[in-house]
């Protein structure tokens, strides 16, 4: 399978498990991992919907330092709940940013011992474009 298949897939399965705005337990990324979506909430002020997901293996060595595959799982989430949402909400938003997380960390509370990830991603004609900052 191609990678953009995998990740059409990927978004399609992430859009279908999406209910009232919120996924309904775990989705399956593209790498295989288990991801939850933990929080989520739109920041008016720079046009962009935060997803918060809870994804235990972000804590393994192996996964944590697989970049393509974390990339991928990223880009999946802009790409299926990221993007679903986006158009249930119905406003012109201007980005997504995916954290991965090895465990929940309430937002805007520091835990040191837990690996997190962030990426943030530009919504433009409907897709998901990496923004390098």
């Amino acid at each position: 399978m191609s990678r953009r298949m995998g990740l059409l897939l990927a978004g399609v399965l992430c859009a279908a498990a999406l209910s009232g705005g919120a996924l309904a337990g775990s989705v399956t990324l593209p790498s295989g991992q288990e991801a939850r979506l933990h929080d989520s909430f739109w920041e008016e002020d720079s046009g962009t919907l935060r997803l918060r997901f809870v994804v235990p293996a972000v804590g393994d060595d192996a996964y944590a330092r697989d970049h393509d595959a974390v990339f991928a799982d990223m880009e999946s989430l802009c790409a299926g709940p990221g993007l679903a949402m986006i158009e249930d909400d119905g406003n012109a938003w201007d980005g997504v940013t995916v954290t991965m997380m090895a465990m929940a960390v309430e937002f805007g509370h520091t835990a040191p011992d837990v690996v997190q990830f962030f990426e943030a991603f530009l919504v433009q004609d409907g897709n998901c474009i990496w923004d390098e900052f």
